[in-house]
């Protein structure tokens, strides 16, 4: 480890717990350093080693007051710190104590050396090279230290919450954005803090390259508690939660947070990249020759009927169906693989490649994605400790290209149980990893997961029918400059078709960015193949693909039919419910959108949708008006 870099620690667990008094407990908590280099590195930096505090835990009224530095116990650290409510008129103080249990994650170490914080001189520069994104209301003095002003807002916990929901929020089973959906949001001309109380309020920040720490200050204007690390990439948007309590007898009137800011480690991009790149390129050409191998040399019949365990099917679909299928070690040379397979290659159903699947196999080439049965099937049979992935080459029997609602559920299945899925796209002629974006999951090349974790991404809505000159000119101003405001780790994500999908697809490549598409199976537009990251559904599945769009940071709205008219229904109804933050709408064509904004401005007269979305929505022909609009909505410089 270097000592002039930033670092982290995996989530610490609860330990012991301890009853203090009537208002605290004393947990212990355990650290588990990730390697034997990591753990020296850290004994001798135990008295630079700071904590933060889980933000769910903060968000639902506990506060956590670490006692001193960590200390080593038999290869772990170990971190003693007081819990206790800080403000006793959160609904869960009643039982806040019970919800702190053994092996709960209750937050993380960091290490933030003066070497890697920012000076004054540096964060000015990350603003106007848009590297870093702070709110508009900041202050910084000449030590580096930022003063930021939160949102005129705060937020309450839903009083219909009970202590099961709080109990799987404290346990991680619910998330973060279940959270976000379960606070009430209430407007506030003037943000205040009343004595002995705490306040959930928001800020606006966008961080790609940076770590913040926010300064929990002496108590003059409250104290922020002690969930103080924002982490790059993860910390994105205006709903970046601030959590602050007042300890005095007098209130807090617009109180404000500072923050040190801190280079976050410079990731090792290209061995990374050309390590992954090697890998997938193996693991490609293995799978190339293999599945030639089942074609030229396919497993006879003669090795007995398919004995599956479950003997049932569902809508006349079984496991016994044939499925040629291979189990092999990842690695292994494949004449190797081929010798140990016997004459023939493979099985000719799943269940069968199951049944003789050799002890050290870590890989299952099947030709058809697992259906429902086969899954239940590969679910039962194989241990757990040996299988680490599936690759496959036609999602479908029936609908070729196309993967069903059904099928995108058991790949949620096999990312929960940490098991690779791999589709060598025969359309594509490349090996895609699928890989999961705010819970979304997309197929792309292995070797850039980390530049699409990273990357802003614009869902740009609009027809298949080709464009004017002045539309085309328009759209393609418009990404350069919305290129210019986020900066380069831009991305683009469409229906993949023509017209607007395309171009928007076409310029954003031009501009280095990522390019993305949800397929549909629809006869009237066949897909446009040529993209970084993709998936695909069937005829019947177009409002489930729907919601494949919330991956995307920001929505832009271009000219239309009937099919962007549905698409705009149902984003407006995402924002409308909470579904999508309180992010700009860009409708980029003013005078083709001109009776949608009349409709809109009705059903806000007649009470038929919130006034406060109007504020969100822009309907323009001036990307510069963009840009302005951006800045302005989400509070950012």
């Amino acid at each position: 480890m270097n000592p002039d870099q930033f670092w982290t620690s995996p989530d610490g667990q609860i330990l012991q717990i301890k009853n203090k008094d009537a208002h605290t407990v004393v947990l212990t908590l355990a650290f588990r350093p990730r390697n034997g280099g990591e753990l020296e590195f850290l004994r001798a930096h135990l008295a630079h080693l700071h904590f933060t505090e889980r933000s769910t835990l903060a968000r639902i009224g506990i506060e956590m007051m670490p006692h001193g530095a960590p200390r080593i116990e038999s290869n772990r650290l170990v971190l003693e710190v007081d819990a206790f409510m800080f403000d006793p008129h959160f609904p869960t103080a009643a039982f806040f104590k019970k919800l702190l249990r053994p092996g709960v994650p209750a937050g993380r170490l960091f290490y933030a050396p003066d070497a890697a914080k920012l000076s004054t001189a540096l964060i000015w520069e990350a603003v106007q090279d848009n590297r870093l994104k702070l709110p508009n209301t900041i202050s910084i003095d000449r030590f580096g230290r930022v003063f930021l002003t939160p949102h005129q807002v705060r937020y309450t916990l839903n009083p219909r919450l009970q202590r099961p929901e709080f109990e799987r929020l404290v346990s991680g089973e619910a998330g973060r954005g279940y959270l976000d959906k379960v606070q009430v949001r209430h407007e506030t001309d003037l943000l205040s803090v009343p004595p002995h109380s705490g306040v959930l309020t928001s800020c606006s920040m966008y961080l790609k390259e940076h770590y913040v720490v926010l300064n929990r200050g002496e108590g003059n204007f409250g104290i922020h508690t002690g969930a103080v690390l924002l982490d790059p990439v993860k910390t994105f948007g205006t709903n970046i939660m601030l959590e602050i309590y007042n300890t005095g007898d007098q209130p807090v009137v617009n109180p404000f947070v500072s923050v040190d800011i801190f280079r976050a480690p410079e990731p090792a991009s290209d061995p990374e990249f050309k390590t992954l790149l090697k890998k997938r390129s193996r693991l490609s050409a293995t799978a190339a020759q293999l599945y030639r191998c089942l074609d030229e040399n396919p497993p006879p019949d003669t090795n007995g009927p398919a004995r599956p365990k479950t003997k049932i099917s569902v809508k006349g679909q079984s496991a016994t169906m044939e499925n040629r299928s291979l189990f092999f070690k990842a690695g292994q040379d494949f004449k190797a693989i081929v010798a140990a397979a016997g004459k023939h290659c493979g099985h000719r159903t799943l269940i069968q490649a199951l049944d003789v699947a050799p002890d050290n196999a870590d890989t299952l080439l099947i030709d058809y994605f697992p259906n429902l049965l086969e899954h239940i099937e590969l679910l039962t049979r194989i241990q757990r400790g040996n299988l680490r992935r599936i690759i496959f080459r036609r999602p479908s029997r029936t609908h070729g290209f196309f993967l069903s609602d059904n099928a995108h559920i058991r790949l949620e299945n096999y990312f929960a149980i940490d098991l690779d899925v791999y589709w060598l796209n025969s359309d594509l002629n490349d090996l895609f990893l699928h890989t999961y974006k705010k819970d979304h999951g997309f197929f792309l090349r292995e070797e850039l997961v980390r530049k699409f974790d990273e990357t802003t991404i614009l869902a740009f809505y609009g027809s298949a029918i080709g464009l004017d000159r002045a539309q085309t000119g328009r759209i393609a101003a418009l990404m350069e400059k919305l290129t210019g405001f986020i900066g380069s780790n831009i991305g683009v994500l469409t229906g993949g078709g023509g017209g607007v999908m395309r171009l928007a697809t076409e310029t954003a490549r031009k501009q280095g960015a990522l390019t993305g598409a949800c397929f549909l199976e629809i006869e009237a537009q066949a897909p446009e193949i040529g993209v970084d990251f993709f998936n695909t559904f069937q005829e019947n599945s177009r409002h489930f693909r729907q919601k494949w769009f919330e991956v995307a940071d920001f929505c832009i709205f271009n000219v239309g039919g009937v099919g962007t008219l549905e698409e705009i229904g149902i984003e407006l109804c995402n924002l409308k419910l909470g579904i999508r933050p309180r992010i700009p709408y860009v409708f980029y064509d003013a005078k083709y959108f001109s009776d949608l904004r009349r409709q809109l401005r009705e059903m806000i007269r007649t009470k038929r949708a919130p006034a406060w979305m109007m504020d969100y929505i822009l309907f323009t022909d001036d990307p510069d008006e963009v840009v302005a609009f951006y800045r302005r909505t989400l509070n950012v410089l």
